[in-house]
This record gives C-alpha cells, structure tokens and sequence, in this order.
C-alpha cells in the first residue's frame, strides 16, 4: 500500500514539474519574443525619424517641392502620355541605372505591393548595402532577381533589396493600375 502511494505522489510530482517548466519556457519564450519586438519597434522608429531628418533636409519650404541632394538626379517616368518624377539616388547601382537611359521597361504586379520590371543588363550590387526598407514611392533593385521595383505599398526590411531612388509624384496612379504596362525611364 505504502509503495503505491508512493507511485501516486511520484507521479503527480513529475506531471507538477514537467507543467513548471513547460510553464516556465513559455515565460521565457514570451520574454524573448518581446524583446526582439520592442527591438524591432525601436529601430523601425529610429529608421523612420532618419528617413523624416533626411526628407526635411531635401524639401524646400515652398509648396513642399523637393530639390535634389548633391550627386542625385532627376529623372522622367512616362506612362501612358503621363510624366511621372523620379529621383535617382547616388549610388553605384543608380548611377549605372542612370547610364543606361532611356530604358522601356514592362512592369507588371508582384504581390500587391510593387511593380516590378525586369532590365536586359544587370546592376551592380557590390558596396551596396544587403537589405532596404521600403516604403510607398520608393525605387529598388531586387538583385537576387535583377528587377526594378516600384512600391506602392508600405513593405517590410528585405534582404537583397537596393534602394535606387523615389517616384516623386503619381504613386496612386501607378499604384492603381491593375493591368502590366510599359514605361520609359528617361534623363
């Protein structure tokens, strides 16, 4: 009788620990997930307020119109008769896109968040940062695949992603185009 009730207890007592640490690893997870969270929070707040300072620095107080920084060109996106302003960044990568116009492209609709067009000659990736984060407006390379991006979703930090530049006017319109189209990329 005594060994069974031992058996009992022993039991209970392994199934009593076993949900501690179960409980205890949740806890632990939790801790961790919210870490990294508060982290990513962090720096997506960090990277807003730097991309805010950087957008501040190139608008010009009248009418809110941007002037180019030192090295980046202005450049003409045509579509369907419609001129739309891009601003070419100076980078490696852009700078080769730049050398390259004029350019007709087919952009066709990824995911429903960019357009993407694929280039006949490749960029350069080399010194280019690894990853980007974009938002709506911004132009990319997605060198794993060798396209030109155009966002016109919000979008997470991706690897592989090479900020070119940012589509300065017409975003809701290229954004609601549903069919492909062809466009000129032009100096």
């Amino acid at each position: 009788m005594k060994k069974g009730i031992l058996i009992i207890l022993s039991v209970l007592l392994c199934f009593n620990l076993a949900a501690c640490a179960d409980q205890q690893a949740a806890l632990s997870v939790s801790r961790h997930s919210s870490q990294q969270e508060q982290s990513e929070i962090q720096n997506n707040a960090e990277a807003s307020e730097n991309k805010s300072a950087d957008s501040q620095a190139s608008t010009s107080s009248p009418g809110n119109v941007k002037t180019p920084q030192s090295g980046e060109k202005k450049l003409k996106l045509a579509i369907n008769g419609q001129e739309f302003d891009v601003t070419l960044y100076d980078t490696p990568a852009a700078n080769t896109l730049y050398n390259m116009l004029p350019l007709e492209l087919t952009f066709e609709d990824f995911n429903g968040i960019e357009k993407i067009a694929y280039m006949d000659n490749a960029l350069p990736t080399k010194g280019e940062p690894e990853e980007f984060d974009p938002d709506v407006g911004d132009l990319c390379l997605y060198a794993p695949w060798g396209n030109l991006s155009i966002f016109y979703q919000d979008f997470r930090n991706s690897n592989g992603l090479i900020s070119l530049g940012h589509i300065d006017s017409g975003m809701e319109i290229i954004g609601n185009m549903n069919e492909d189209f062809t466009a000129t990329l032009s100096k």
